[in-house]
């Protein structure tokens, strides 16, 4: 939903305004009031007037229609101004958001995509291979919902970072917060409830689809085909890839083809899993299927091709979705205790809290992270950061995350790191933080077990992907009792976690 800047017409500038254009930016506008045009003969196609005999000759050189507002969208010459306090203003030139650095009445990304939907269908951007156009419009009914926009309103009060939150210009970067991710579920899942629908698509800035819809797969309760997509070009933007992936992400809901599928990402005609969908580059064609046993279930061109279908829990089946959770979740805090520890994560409507998402981090390890060679623990300072991070936000009355994971981006396939490491992992595991080993980067195998470690095998996920799935355990499960001394549990306190891990186990390797 993001767009190039408007810039102002050749045709509205003044003297000395050049602004360096052989042709007009024509932009798809509405029509104040109906006009009157004369269209050049036989100037659609450069071949025409070499057929001018298949033509009905009226004796005149152009055809003459009239245009109206109720037409929708014509592509025409931009002509608005910036306001500078002068009578005529100044031109929006194509450097306008660094020339006005800071200036956030403008925006490039649409609020929703409703506009995006119109200008397919007006055949704007492009039109079916037949010259046809209502491409969207003849297979479905669309409602457009905003659970995390990345463009607002702002005289309807709207605030960047809060309502929505754009990626660019880079000045006004806003990424989402953990909490968002109840957001959308809650907004998602009410919809789903309340309404009649086929399927969802889900439009999202390619670097967060991957993550975003894989914690749909995992939350939403629904039997409903999911897609999700992306625009590696801006819309409008030469070669936009964008506006195919939604008529195909249509095309493949409709079909039927995509029940008991899950979510999936649609991207370039093909149907990939949103368990293995990994983003490679900023550019069309470059998404993979990462975890080594597949992942592409099929494509969309001339039909709807499905020849692999996943065989883990999601959606309606899934464990975690938010149906299967708890509105409180309880656990024994630290082991010994003649009580459980209970944290509300659902209101009284049923909806997610977002304060109480978990907050899951990452760690990476490498083949020389050593400067001695010693199993110290605190020389892992990203580590033993985050877990007393997390238990200061344990103990705090305010709105910060009293839930915490760890993933542990290791060897691969063995998810392991250095002797430090793992002694930090383990210093994490008895504090009550439970800690998912992965392979790293594009995973090609599974991680083995460990009896030596108090950790979750991560399967062959990848490390983001990890991520989002133990965020999604924990609101289940809750915190591993923590020992007396983390520094040195005794066989006890290592039994009572070892068998709570082994219900996030449970839950990684099912999903």
């Amino acid at each position: 939903m993001n767009s190039p800047p408007l810039v102002t017409s050749e045709k509205a500038r003044e003297e000395g305004e050049d602004g360096g254009a052989a042709y007009d930016h024509l932009v798809p506008q509405y029509l104040h009031e109906p006009a009157t045009v004369k269209i050049e003969k036989h100037s659609a196609h450069p071949l025409e007037a070499d057929a001018a005999d298949a033509y009905t000759d009226d004796g005149e050189d152009y055809y003459e229609v009239t245009l109206d507002p109720e037409d929708g969208l014509y592509p025409l010459p931009y002509v608005a101004r910036r306001d500078d306090g002068t009578e005529s203003g100044e031109p929006f030139d194509p450097d306008e958001r660094a020339a006005h650095e800071g200036e956030t009445t403008r925006q490039t990304f649409y609020p929703d995509p409703e506009r995006i939907f119109e200008e397919i269908d007006r055949g704007i951007h492009g039109r079916r291979i037949d010259g046809t156009v209502n491409p969207l419009g003849d297979l479905a009914e669309f409602e457009f919902i905003r659970p995390l926009p990345p463009g607002g309103y702002r005289s309807e009060d709207e605030t960047v970072g809060e309502d929505f939150f754009p990626y660019e210009p880079h000045y006004d970067n806003r990424m989402p917060r953990v909490r968002d991710l109840a957001q959308i579920v809650n907004v998602l899942q009410r919809h789903i409830d309340e309404g009649d629908y086929d399927g969802v698509l889900w439009l999202e800035g390619s670097p967060r689809l991957e993550e975003t819809l894989y914690w749909l797969q995992l939350l939403l309760d629904t039997e409903l085909p999911i897609t999700g997509h992306v625009a590696n070009r801006p819309h409008g933007l030469l070669s936009n890839d964008g506006d195919r992936n939604i008529v195909t992400g249509v095309e493949y809901i409709v079909s039927g083809k995509g029940e008991g599928k899950g979510a999936v990402a649609i991207q370039d005609q093909q149907v990939f899993a949103s368990r293995e969908f990994k983003k490679g580059d900023a550019r069309p064609g470059a998404f993979d299927a990462v975890g080594g046993n597949g992942g592409v279930l099929g494509t969309v061109k001339a039909d709807v091709r499905i020849q692999f279908e996943p065989t883990y829990d999601h959606t309606a089946d899934s464990s975690v979705n938010v149906s299967e959770l708890p509105s409180e979740v309880t656990f024994v805090d630290e082991y010994g205790d003649d009580s459980e520890t209970a944290i509300r994560i659902k209101d009284d409507d049923g909806d997610l809290i977002g304060s109480e998402i978990p907050r899951v981090s990452i760690a990476k390890g490498m083949s020389y992270p050593q400067v001695r060679n010693e199993g110290d623990p605190e020389t892992e300072v990203d580590i033993m950061a985050r877990v007393e991070q997390a238990l200061e936000e344990q103990a705090d009355a305010g709105d910060t995350p009293n839930l915490h994971g760890l993933v542990f981006e290791g060897s691969s396939p063995y998810g392991t790191g250095s002797q430090s490491q793992h002694a930090a992992m383990r210093r994490a595991a008895y504090s009550g933080i439970p800690v998912v080993r992965v392979g790293r980067a594009d995973p090609g195998g599974f991680v083995p077990p460990d009896d030596e470690l108090p950790t979750v095998e991560g399967s062959n996920l990848d490390t983001n992907k990890a991520a989002i799935l133990l965020t999604a355990a924990l609101l289940k499960f809750g915190r591993l009792p923590k020992a007396e001394d983390p520094a040195d549990p005794t066989p006890a306190e290592r039994a009572a976690v070892a068998e709570k891990l082994e219900s996030y186990q449970a839950v990684v390797d099912s999903h």
